[in-house]
Parts: C-alpha cells; structure tokens; sequence
C-alpha cells in the first residue's frame, strides 16, 4: 500500500514538473526574440490565408490543425507581422499561427495534406474543443499584431515581438499587451415550470435560438452583468446565478465567453428588446431536446441559410451556449 502511494506521488509530480518544465519553456518563447526566432526554423505552422485557418477531416469525423514545417514554407514574410507562438507539442516542438498568402504553394499544401482552408466560423463548429481554442488564439493573436500599431499614451510606432505577447511603445516606456473582453452569457431556467429561456437575434440563422450575453460593463461583477443582460434583453429577473465553465471566442476581435446558469423568478414573461432581438420565449425540456439533439446531427445548420424557421436548432458543439443548453439538460436527468 505504501509503495504504491509513492508510486502514484512519484507520477503526479512527475506530470507536475512536465507542465512547469513546458510552461517555463513557453515563457521563453513568448519572452526571448533571439530564442523564439530559432525556434521558429524547426517549429509547426498553422496556416490562415484571409482568416481561414488550413484543416484537415479526421476518420472520427471532426477537423483538426493541419500542423506544417515551417522549413517547408518558400516564402515566409515578416514573422514579427505574420507569425504567433501557439503553444508546445507533447515533445516541446513550438506552434505557430501564420498568415501566410501564397495561394499557388497553398493549393499544393491542401492536395499533398488532404486538407482545405476552411472559414473559421464554421471551423469552430468542426473541432473538438481544445482545437477550438488554439483555432480561436491563433486568429486572435494575428489579429491583435495587424491592428495594434502605435502607442494610446503617445501616439509613437509599437514595437511587436514576434511571439505577439507583447508590443513596446520605441518613445515611452508603455507595453501593451493581447487583451481579452469578457462576456457574460447564461442559460435561464424556471425550476416551477422546467422550462428554458432562448432568444433569436435576427443575424442567427433560420431557426436558430440561442442563451443571453453580453459583455461585462468597466466595474461589473459576472453576477450582476447576468442580471442586467437579462432585464435588458427580454425584462426578466433572475437568481441564483452560478458560473459553469468559459470559453475563449475570436469575434469579434477576441472575448473570454464565461458560461453560467440562472433561475427566473416565477410568472414572468419574457419581453424582448426590440432593438437586439427578434424574439424570446420559454421551451419545454422536450423542445429544447429536439433543439440540441437536431444540431447535434447536423452542425452546419448554423451556417446555411435555407432552413426550415419552424424547425428550431441551438448552437452547436464548439459554442459554449451548447455546453450551457447540453448542461440544463443533463441536470433535468438527475
């Protein structure tokens, strides 16, 4: 008994030191031009050509990264601009996020890789989730490069670094860093009448409903951002909020999506703002079933434009508003 407590302390720490080992390795790169920029010659790239990141469909059916060497690239052009670090493989072979527009050499890529350039929109819908959010960073982090160019405080050019942690003002001492908004996005619920509270905004697609967010007002608590999202949005009063679990979203320029899950006071009805919404209502358990089970065996539902608006979808795996309507569900189950 006791050799075997030492035996699993022995793996645990031995796990433990691994991810230390690789998050000070990673560290490094994001730190260390000099380090980061040798590194690049043997990293991995992840292609985007115009916001579309390179994938490729996998026998279980779901996408994933199309992982390149970046030695096999003929003509890759200002990294400091085009390049990110991504992360670490399991034997610490850095990750790269690319722009990289070569659309001869890239066609050549897809045919020998048996991928495709994939829109990201509809990308997010086909991965698992880890993959989600290295497709969700690496997007967010080329983005950040293009558009953060010079100093708030003074106005002068912005010094990058090619990992795109991190951009220096060349007159001031400002840093600047990737940034991240926060969004509040819940499930409704009535416990009295076990049914669950879904809008529509008129960008969804036919037949699309979806949980209530918004973003995080400058000195808000995620308690009360859900509280007046969803007085705002359809004049309803909630309790009871609690965080379930979040998610990193690229659109539209990079946002901390963090899940939660309230109850509705009793008797109320749902009163849609008619500037945001174009409609709000309550679903039974066995509707909103038939909402999740539908996109689940269809997820590019969210992207066609033809649907039946009578048949009602949720959003579908890879969005948190699944894992949030999945989650009501799976507790109606207890």
């Amino acid at each position: 008994m006791f050799l075997t407590q030492i035996r699993t302390l022995n793996q645990v720490v031995k796990r433990n030191s691994s991810f230390v080992a690789q998050t000070r390795l990673l560290q490094k790169l994001k730190e260390d031009d000099a380090f980061c920029q040798e590194q690049l010659g043997s990293a991995l790239v992840l292609i985007y050509c115009k916001g579309k990141p390179l994938l490729s469909k996998g026998r279980d059916g779901l996408s994933s990264p199309t992982w390149i060497e970046a030695k096999r690239l003929k003509n890759i052009q200002d990294p400091v601009k085009n390049a990110a670090v991504l992360g670490l493989s399991t034997e610490n072979i850095p990750y790269f996020a690319l722009n990289y527009d070569e659309p001869t050499e890239i066609e050549e890529l897809e045919a020998e890789y048996k991928s495709r350039l994939t829109d990201l929109r509809v990308g997010l819908f086909l991965v698992d989730t880890p993959t989600a959010h290295t497709l969700s960073k690496g997007w967010s982090l080329l983005q950040w490069k293009k558009s953060t160019n010079f100093c708030t405080k003074c106005g002068s050019p912005l010094v990058k670094n090619l990992s795109g942690s991190q951009a220096s003002c060349s007159s001031c001492t400002s840093v600047f860093y990737p940034s991240t908004s926060p969004v509040g996005i819940v499930s409704i619920c009535d416990p009295v009448t076990d049914r669950l509270l879904l809008i529509r905004q008129p960008r969804y697609p036919p037949g699309m409903y979806s949980c209530i967010a918004g973003f995080l007002d400058v000195g808000e608590t995620l308690e009360n951002c859900v509280r007046r999202e969803a007085a705002e949005e359809v004049g309803i009063e909630v309790n009871k909020v609690s965080y379930l679990g979040s998610q990193h979203w690229p659109f539209p320029a990079g946002s901390l999506m963090i899940g939660c899950q309230a109850e509705a006071s009793p008797g109320q009805t749902p009163d849609p703002c008619k500037v945001e919404l174009e409609d709000a209502r309550w679903f039974s358990r066995k509707e909103v079933q038939e909402a999740f089970d539908r996109i689940k065996n269809d997820p590019l539902l969210r992207v066609k434009k033809n649907n039946d608006p009578d048949k009602i979808f949720v959003a579908p795996r890879g969005a948190i508003a699944n894992f949030l309507v999945g989650t009501w569900l799976q507790d109606g189950e207890k």
